[in-house]
């Protein structure tokens, strides 16, 4: 979990979406003399014009696409208008959808679109701008998305901060252990080296009939099975060493063997090691061990979980800061291994970020850059899982404003960015948390209950595992291309 530092649902991204010649293209796809064209998922970056100039683009809809998504965010200067419609092209007073004024950002969410073009015209009605980007974005049938929340204290009995938390309002298609008070590895993996599986058993199943798959973090150890026991732990001063990893590589692999093989049945995906690093530079966050010993904890995970559960996805160890990424994607093995081959997606805690940039920073922004460096490395295709999602309170950028919102104002906002996140291709969003204040605390506001109940019925959808990790592998085909013909991708 992204601690308050200051203080304190798609079955995946279409490979087809990715395939062409640069994932993030500028502005130079043309058809005719004065259109450019656009496709699904692949951001024009670099938009520029001067006052009163008009710009015009299409993109073609195929059967079947729902939650269209045009969206714009700038790096620049100046503000654009947004008009959109569908067969015919629009003007400031022709449209089917428009977005105006002078805020940096634009969204216009068309959620059952037809099939076939829509154009997209951009006005520089505010003056000129420059170095804007315009994104649109739909989803297909057949894609994977689901919806999850995070608590602390459904269904065990409640913790040292309160009392067992009431029964959820609302149906969701994940819970991710990683915060579930007393489910930590620390907590369930005894010195003797047993589990505690009917203290598992039983959480699991409570959350199961409420339709949802566990998401497992395995993202501790216990002070006895730790590198560093006497390592201080300020997230969980009760497990020092908590944070250094294990000791016994071995002995690791064989628990999270035996953990997913006795709770497959409840499981959707295990995660590696939750936020092991901030930005170069800062002090770690919840891991304490290098990169090559992270990469050789995650082959680990990865192995064990493959062995008990084939088609079982793998995440990547979540990442806080995509500043931090660099570092998950290019971390090796100590026998030179990426870690990158031992997970099946990209794991990503994207705080404070909103669909229209009202509360935090533009989200589709954030995961274009995330999928930039996704493209340096060759893994253009690689699902992408947002894994961890509330907002931090202010001076975080975007704290002030959500925090001031009422519940249906916050309800509205968790909406539109998972949509959003489901049309940009995004396997998960799981939000954070049920019992605190990040997202608003769902247990205590009929109105957030109704809202991510509107948001399982209306965007859950279920894909197949094996098409995720089938992407997964089709990108570490990519990486394995001659040098000459990797610069021509």
């Amino acid at each position: 979990m992204r601690k308050i530092r200051t203080l304190l649902i798609a079955g995946l991204v279409l490979i087809a979406a990715f395939a062409a010649s640069s994932l993030f293209p500028h502005e130079s796809k043309k058809q005719g003399k004065n259109v450019t064209a656009l496709s699904n998922r692949m951001p024009l970056a670099k938009l520029s014009g001067q006052s009163g100039e008009s710009r015009l683009y299409e993109i073609t809809l195929p059967p079947g696409a729902s939650n269209l998504h045009f969206t714009t965010w700038r790096d620049g200067k100046g503000a654009i208008d947004l008009y959109i419609k569908h067969g015919s092209k629009p003007s400031r007073k022709a449209y089917d959808a428009k977005s105006t004024g002078k805020e940096s950002d634009k969204l216009i969410s068309i959620p059952e679109p037809e099939s076939g073009k829509y154009y997209v015209l951009v006005d520089a009605a505010h003056g000129s701008y420059a170095n804007h980007t315009l994104s649109a974005s739909y989803s297909l049938p057949g894609e994977t998305f689901k919806v999850g929340i995070h608590s602390h204290r459904l269904y065990n009995g409640g913790d040292w901060d309160g009392p067992e938390s009431a029964e959820p309002l609302f149906k969701y298609a994940l819970i991710r252990d990683l915060d579930i008070s007393h489910l930590h590895d620390a907590a369930v993996w005894k010195r003797d080296g047993s589990i505690d599986f009917p203290l598992i058993d039983k959480i699991y199943s409570a959350h199961a009939k409420n339709g949802a798959k566990i998401l497992k973090n395995f993202g501790t150890v216990p002070t006895w099975a730790s590198a560093r026991p006497d390592e201080r732990n300020p997230y969980y001063p009760s497990w020092p060493g908590g944070l250094s990893g294990p000791r016994d590589l071995d002995e690791y692999e064989d628990y999270i063997f035996r953990f997913v093989s006795h709770t497959k049945k409840y499981l959707w995906a295990v995660e590696g090691w939750n936020e092991p690093f901030a930005c170069p530079g800062d002090p770690p966050e919840f891991g304490t061990m290098t990169p090559t010993r992270l990469a050789d904890i995650q082959k680990r995970v990865y192995r064990a979980t493959k062995r008990a559960a084939p088609n079982m996805i793998v995440f990547s160890p979540p990442q806080a800061y995509v500043c931090g990424i660099p570092t998950i994607l290019s971390a090796r093995t100590s026998e030179g291994e990426p870690m990158w081959k031992f997970f099946d997606a990209l794991s990503w805690h994207p705080y404070n970020r909103s669909a229209r940039g009202n509360a935090g920073p533009s989200y589709a922004k954030e995961l274009y850059e995330v999928r930039q460096h996704l493209e340096k490395d060759g893994l253009a295709n690689m699902p992408i899982a947002d894994s961890e999602h509330g907002w931090l309170t202010a001076p975080k950028e975007g704290g002030k404003e959500f925090y001031a919102m009422n519940d249906v104002e916050k309800a509205h906002v968790l909406f539109e960015t998972g949509r959003l996140a489901k049309s940009l291709g995004v396997i998960a969003v799981i939000w954070y948390s049920y019992d605190s204040e990040m997202i608003g605390r769902p247990m205590t506001s009929p109105i957030l209950s109704a809202g991510l109940q509107q948001m399982y019925e209306e965007l859950n959808s279920e894909g197949k595992n094996t098409s995720i990790v089938r992407a997964h592998r089709t990108a570490e085909r990519a990486t394995s291309t001659p040098p000459d013909a990797k610069e021509q991708h």
